[in-house]
């Protein structure tokens, strides 16, 4: 689940957002089928382990002391050329920015550095529908606290076309979370019969709501993310780390190793377009195709 400040029941509804799996699986050394060996870069952790060469560590890092990870093996790397580096118990680790080549198992470092800032994510604080006329409105206040929103949630997520369920504020606050009835938008996803679905979370939910068409079901997200993870990404010429459901955006995402034009492709043939979106740690470095 996403950390939140504030209530419990707040984290347990924003959680349903993003359902997270294999973020520490170990890759498999499975070069997307169309890439030729070519020069990368990423920010990645680099983990020097006594016993062991260093690894590019490309999913999840566990926060112990020191931290553990799997990865692809990196060859040529000197800690000598990078500042920044910790150490404990004979381990060395650290985030870098990383240039190199990736043959499907083994990364060589051609160049290292410090890690580089990276884009913020879009601002998931607006609710998906336009705000009303006479602003977000709490019909009944009485049926607006947080079990009310509890039950709403509930009710939506046993609907056969379900596709998500998630809240916003109507002002955002800030600091700790202190729930009030009325501050809260609900947004209830669905793919289809929209009305009748409004006006049954209408019976149990008085706050402000939003309902709101996806094309693709929660369970279906699911379903392909399970397949995905049970062998599908191999199969597609995919070297999976990582994935997730995004309720929001409605669709599979998967972290990869590298994701190039054909596995791409073969992926939207399968599922859909736009279905599964692919998040590739290494990318073409500048200047290469």
């Amino acid at each position: 689940m996403i950390p939140r400040s504030g209530k419990a029941p707040l984290v347990a509804l924003v959680g349903v957002s993003l359902f997270m799996l294999g973020a520490c699986a170990e890759p498999q050394g499975v070069l997307d089928r169309d890439q030729e060996p070519s020069v990368y870069e990423a920010d990645a952790f680099v983990l020097d382990d006594p016993g062991r060469e260093p690894v590019l560590c490309l999913g999840g890092v566990a926060e112990s002391l020191p931290p553990q990870c799997e990865g692809i093996a990196l060859a040529g790397w000197d800690w000598d050329a990078v500042d920044g580096e910790d150490a404990a118990s004979g381990s060395t680790w650290g985030t870098f920015h990383v240039t190199g080549t990736y043959d499907g198992t083994t990364f060589t470092v051609s160049g290292a550095g410090a890690s580089q800032p990276q884009p913020s994510d879009s601002d998931p604080r607006t609710p998906p529908c336009p705000e009303p006329s006479d602003g977000w409105s709490s019909p009944d206040l009485s049926i607006a606290g947080e079990d009310d929103m509890i039950a709403a949630s509930h009710a939506a997520e046993q609907e056969g076309d379900f596709s998500g369920f998630w809240i916003n504020y109507v002002e955002q606050p800030m600091g700790e979370v202190e729930y009030e009835p009325g501050s809260i938008i609900v947004t209830a996803a669905f793919t289809g019969e929209l009305e009748r679905h409004s006006r049954e979370i209408r019976e149990v939910w008085g706050g402000p709501v939003c309902v709101i068409e996806h094309q693709r079901t929660y369970a279906d997200l699911r379903r392909i993310q399970r397949e995905l993870g049970e062998g599908a990404a191999t199969e597609l010429g995919l070297e999976e780390t990582w994935s997730g459901v995004d309720i929001q955006e409605n669709v599979v995402d998967l972290g990869v190793v590298v994701a190039g034009a054909v596995a791409a492709q073969a992926v939207d043939e399968r599922y859909g377009e736009g279905t599964v979106e692919l998040h590739p740690a290494l990318v073409p470095a500048d200047g290469e195709a």
